[in-house]
């Protein structure tokens, strides 16, 4: 006997292929954006094909008996499900640290700015104090000294303006498990926690969390839409015969001194004839012209 796959619901392959679609590009997202394919990304991919293959053949070779082999792929789709699981889960931890960094650089480099802008402001009004000072009497050649000072820091303070425009706006580094922090020490079993250590569980945790449910999906909903079934191989050049179909046994025939028995006997005890499907009931295959005849005869 040979096992062929088939499919059970067509729902439950589409939500697997979903969610092994965005596996992927979660895996690839670097090639896809043009990075060179690397050892890491064959791997990753043998590893997918690994989880998927072996995971779906767990089922059919328990059914065979053939357990030793059953252990086999079950040991190879758990490891290639953790492995797809860790790097995912570093792909997204990349992303999020990443992604922090850049906030964390703009934010200083904001910062730098504000600071370069507020001593320029600083030396921009001690020069316009100085103007008010010179220029007080007329304009002789020390006030449009001062003036010209001016004209510099003013253009200095512009372009520091001008650069803090360019800029993204201030952001806070993991601002979404900082609010989802604050939001669990309020439970009563981490009100002793601190919010920047539960802040720093989550960003290490939910990564890895949301790889491993997706990962461990894809067998799940893989079982739920394909089944297996089982198919005689016949060698080839094998004469098959048709069967005929068996002939279907004639009703049984009746005496018809007993069935004319049996109506009068059902006359005296209900005060009237039977039915003819009563007739027919009473005698199984006993057919309707017959029952009639008898019937009549009684």
């Amino acid at each position: 006997m040979a096992t062929h796959t088939t499919i059970r619901s067509w729902r439950a392959l589409l939500v697997a292929g979903v969610i092994l679609a965005g596996t992927c590009y979660v895996l690839f997202q670097d090639v896809i954006e043009g990075a060179p394919i690397g050892v890491g990304h064959v791997l990753t991919a043998l590893a997918l094909l690994i989880a998927t293959a072996a995971g779906h053949q767990i089922t059919p070779t328990w059914k065979a008996g053939r357990y030793a082999l059953t252990l086999s792929m079950t040991v190879l789709a758990a490891g290639a499900i953790v492995y797809v699981g860790l790097m995912s889960g570093a792909r997204n931890a990349e992303q999020t640290a990443g992604k922090a960094e850049r906030i964390e650089a703009a934010n200083a480099q904001r910062a730098d700015i504000l600071a370069e802008r507020a001593r320029a402001q600083e030396t921009l009004d001690r020069a316009r104090a100085d103007i008010a000072r010179e220029c007080a009497s007329g304009e002789g050649p020390r006030c449009r000294g001062r003036r010209a000072t001016e004209a510099v820091y003013v253009n200095a303070v512009a372009g520091l303006d001008a650069k803090l425009g360019a800029l993204a706006p201030q952001q806070t580094p993991n601002a979404g498990y900082a609010r989802i922090a604050e939001s669990i020490v309020l439970l009563p079993w981490f009100r002793s926690s601190a919010v920047a250590d539960v802040e720093h569980a989550l960003i290490m945790l939910l990564p890895w969390l949301a790889v491993l449910l997706a990962e461990f999906s894809v067998p799940a909903f893989l079982s739920l839409a394909l089944g297996h079934a089982e198919r005689s191989e016949i060698p080839l050049g094998t004469h098959i015969v048709p069967l005929e179909p068996s002939p279907v046994p004639p009703p049984p025939r009746r005496n018809r001194a007993e069935v004319i028995d049996w109506v009068r006997a059902f006359r005296e005890k209900h005060g009237r004839d039977p039915q003819l499907p009563e007739v027919q009931r009473a005698f199984d295959g006993l057919p309707k012209t017959s029952a009639w005849r008898y019937r009549q005869a009684a």
